[in-house]
């Protein structure tokens, strides 16, 4: 130990612990890290792990298989089909199901059903000269080993013929006498009458608007509907008039006006007519502009007219099952509808 020049004893230098307030300061921010990583995986854990929502089983027996299959899979219920060939009942008829109707289970939980899957065949009626509507009604009333069965229509296609008058099936495919199952579809050809020179004007009042649509198109005329609300239901997409009248002269590029009416359900079901109503946006130049709809018919053509923006769409299209409605301008999509069938 050194002494001062005035011979008095130096005081200890201070010692600063430096390495250890360094420890400390990195153990309480690790600790506090540890901390808020533990409560984010708890949070995380319990989000994981909680328990699924709680589904009520529609009851579906006695339906068919394709009228229930979505609305199964929007409650979050996963159908599993498993099929029982059977002779009496028509054909993808559920009979029967598992879990039973209105049991409580989780979201995301089995469903078993029990399909038929009909062994019955049958002959292909003929359907030629037949006017559209009542060859369509034979189809959805046919009589086999005292049962009334349905067959559906396919693709319905219209030529232009000075032969054969307005909405007239010429042929058909598959042909009559074919032997096929009640689930097979029948494509159909029908008359559009004459496209060209002097036409006349079909009679559509009385009918439904989705068997008109193509024919007054394939005559090269535009439509405009007036949609009227309805509170009988089997009036719904009904042609109640129509201007210009039947038999009056025609050419193409006129616009036909019908009156239509329309029954709006609080629920909605597997078949119907619905109603879309559509503002044309600022953006869109005038022009053709066409909506076509998608479900588990055919795709088809619902709406074609020249429309200029700020102009509203206002037609009734019918839907089978879930549907996709697509606005087409020029072949683009500007806009696209979804209905669901429940």
């Amino acid at each position: 130990m050194k002494l001062r020049k005035d011979g008095s004893q130096g005081t200890p230098p201070e010692v600063r612990y430096t390495y250890f307030k360094s420890v400390g300061r990195m153990a309480l921010i690790f600790f506090v890290g540890f901390t808020f990583f533990f409560f984010i995986s708890s949070i995380v854990l319990l989000f994981l792990t909680r328990p699924d929502k709680e589904v009520k089983v529609p009851g579906v027996v006695g339906k068919q298989f394709n009228e229930v299959y979505n609305s199964l899979m929007r409650k979050g219920l996963k159908p599993e089909i498993k099929f029982r060939d059977i002779y009496e009942i028509d054909n993808g008829t559920v009979l029967e199901q598992d879990p039973e109707a209105g049991e409580i289970v989780y979201e995301g939980r089995r469903v078993v059903l029990v399909v038929s899957r009909s062994k019955l065949i049958l002959d292909v009626p003929n359907l030629a000269g037949m006017e559209l509507p009542f060859a369509l009604n034979k189809l959805k009333n046919l009589h086999i080993h005292d049962r009334t069965l349905t067959i559906g229509a396919g693709v319905i296609s219209y030529v232009p013929s000075d032969k054969t008058a307005d909405n007239i099936v010429i042929d058909q495919s598959p042909k009559p006498g074919e032997k096929i199952m009640p689930d097979r579809r029948i494509n159909l050809l029908v008359s559009a009458g004459r496209t060209e020179g002097d036409m006349k004007m079909p009679d559509v009042t009385g009918q439904s608007v989705n068997l008109c649509i193509d024919l007054l198109l394939s005559k090269g005329m535009q439509i405009d509907q007036e949609v009227v609300e309805t509170g009988q239901p089997e009036k719904s997409g009904i042609i109640e008039a129509q201007n210009p009248a039947k038999a009056a002269e025609i050419k193409r590029g006129d616009v036909a006006k019908l009156k239509i009416a329309h029954f709006k359900r609080k629920e909605r079901e597997y078949n119907a007519y619905e109603r879309v109503e559509f503002t044309v946006p600022r953006t869109i130049k005038t022009g053709l502009l066409e909506a076509y709809v998608e479900d588990n018919a055919t795709k088809r053509i619902a709406f074609s007219k020249v429309m200029e923006p700020g102009q509203k769409i206002d037609f009734v299209f019918f839907r089978s099952g879930d549907s996709r409605v697509s606005i087409v301008q020029d072949k683009k999509v500007i806009k696209v509808i979804k209905v669901d069938a429940d």
